[in-house]
């Protein structure tokens, strides 16, 4: 028996809910107005109710190509262009002019090599001649004092 000086818990405390209770009423509550909505459009109500007036599928104003084939012939070509032909072609006239800009930047360099001079092999008068380097191998420098 309890005694008069305690206290128990009360009965009508909140009792925990598990987490996942939450989502798994919201989707069922989706998947079931998705049943409902499919099973609705199952029934074709659009037959059922006139929803006012509807529109009439008419034909497209124009020239259709069909119309075109028949006109000036049936010989199917390919309409559309070929890209990468295209592409190709492009990079090979670019690759072909950077070619010729280089031979004419060699050609150029050539012509004024040609132009130039070149130096005489004996010194000029007045000059003195170079001096002679030394024959001798390259020595290690001396070794510092400890």
């Amino acid at each position: 028996m309890a005694k008069a000086g305690t206290s128990a818990p009360p009965a009508t405390a909140n009792p925990r809910r598990p987490i996942w209770a939450g989502p798994l009423v919201t989707g069922f509550c989706f998947a079931l107005a998705y049943g409902a909505t499919q099973r609705l459009l199952g029934l074709n109500v659009g037959e059922l109710i006139r929803f006012g007036n509807g529109f009439d599928v008419q034909v497209f104003p124009g020239t259709s190509l069909e119309s075109l084939r028949l006109r000036f012939g049936e010989a199917e070509a390919e309409i559309r262009a070929d890209l990468e032909l295209q592409e190709l072609q492009r990079q090979q006239q670019e690759q072909a002019k950077r070619q010729a800009e280089e031979a004419k930047r060699l050609e150029a360099e050539l012509r004024q090599a040609d132009q130039l001079e070149p130096l005489p092999e004996q010194p000029l008068d007045g000059l003195p001649p170079a001096p002679a380097l030394p024959d001798a191998a390259p020595t290690a420098p001396p070794a510092l004092p400890r």
